[in-house]
Formats: structure tokens, sequence, C-alpha cells
């Protein structure tokens, strides 16, 4: 396979991930999502680069453009160097920028709120939402779910896209955003239905050999539905 042209930044220091998540707008430099990836700018040939390689952040949808070679690095450069986010058109109400822990809809409660975990099974955070650390920004999303062999996966962390294998994919569609299992059935998609407020549309996946499902209205595990057991004012609202 081909060297990537755009190399992931793993070990990019706290500091250095604060200033660029504030220069980028806290979100893809191209399209805005607030789930990303830390990577290192691409080259362009035939052009001199100053001030050493760079960094930006990319959706994992935009990024995947890139390594298409749909996008140019010259492309990403111009994009890195005009953020959509931190552009006056652009339209936030759609996408999680929120300097407030969120409201939730989920398992049948009316609104789930002050509550950073929603769901666990078995001690395993299967939600996670948290405020910016900054106080401004997007909302903080990390999400949990079994993978193939029923042991959890961290594929979100704090909005960054962790999965390298292409075991999971990502996708943004109007105002949700879709996290699927390539070769499974687990799935999660958020809806957001306005800056501070966030619908857990659909949830399933199985850990350890449990069985989850989660919508809006309900909340199902092994075969047991659940309404309106999801708590506010928790760090965990319903634990399984």
């Amino acid at each position: 396979m081909p060297a990537p042209l755009m190399r992931l930044l793993p070990d990019l220091p706290p500091d250095a991930r604060a200033d660029l998540r504030y220069s980028c707008g806290f979100g893809c430099v191209r399209c805005g999502v607030t789930i990303y990836q830390y990577l290192a700018l691409p080259v362009v040939k035939d052009k001199r680069q100053e001030g050493g390689e760079g960094a930006t952040i990319l959706c994992p949808t935009c990024h995947r453009l890139v390594e298409e070679e749909r996008l140019t690095p010259a492309q990403v450069h111009g994009f890195h160097a005009s953020p959509i986010a931190r552009q006056r058109h652009f339209l936030r109400d759609s996408l999680p920028f929120s300097n407030d822990l969120p409201e939730l809809a989920v398992g049948g409660s009316r609104a789930v709120r002050d509550t950073p975990i929603p769901l666990s099974l078995d001690g395993e955070p299967i939600l996670f939402f948290a405020p910016p650390r900054q106080g401004v920004g997007a909302t903080r999303i990390s999400i949990r779910l079994g993978g193939e062999t029923g042991d959890p996966v961290q594929i979100v962390d704090a909005n960054e896209w962790l999965i390298t294998d292409g075991s999971w994919t990502f996708a943004h569609r109007g105002d949700r955003y879709f996290v699927t299992e390539t070769g499974g059935d687990s799935l999660a998609v958020l809806r957001i239905v306005q800056r501070n407020r966030i619908a857990v549309e659909h949830l399933r996946t199985s850990i350890r050999g449990r069985r989850i499902e989660a919508t809006p209205d309900w909340v199902e595990v092994d075969g047991k539905r659940f309404v309106d057991r999801v708590s506010s004012g928790m760090l965990i609202g319903l634990d399984l």
C-alpha cells in the first residue's frame, strides 16, 4: 500500500492539540464536523513549505477523500489556512458547538440533564458527553461499542476518531452523526437537535455476550425493555 498522504499524530502533546483545536475552530477545517483526527499537513509538491511540517484536523470522511486523492494537498492547505468553522457564514446549529453539557433524549426520559454518561453496560460507559475543555468550542463526545469479538472498543475519545483499520466508519448526514461497524451490526446514530441537545436516535451493540439497544423512546438489554429509567443529575444515568 502507498504511504498515507496525511500522517496521524497520536503523540501530539495536549497543549499543541488545544492550540490546534482553537485555530481550526474546534471542527474539521473543510466541513466543520466535530469528530476528527489530528493529522500532519500533506506535502505540496513543487512548493516550498515554511515553518516545518504543521498539523491540522479533518473528519474521517474528509481525510478519506485526501487519501483517495479526491482532495489535493494544496486544497487541504487552503482549508487549513481558512477553516470553515472560523468563517462568519458557517451555520453551527446542526452541529454540537456548545459550551455546556448537552441535554439528552434517550430511553423515554423526557430530558436527561447533567448526566455525562447516559448508558453503561456492566461498568463499560457506552456514551460519554462533556463540555469543551476550555469552556468554549464543541461538546466532547466519546463512543465505546462492542467489536467483532464482543470486547469493548473505544471508537471516539473526546471527539478524536481513533479507528485506523477500517473496522468502523463515520458519516455526517444533515444533523446526524453515524458510527457503524464495517463487518458487524453495531452502530450509534446521534442526532443534533440543537447545539446543546442531542438525541440518541439509535444505538445497537453487544459487549461480552450482552446486547443493548437504545432509542429516544426506550432502552433494551438482553431482551428486557426499560422506559424512562435514565436519570438526570447523575454521573451515570442507567447502569445495566
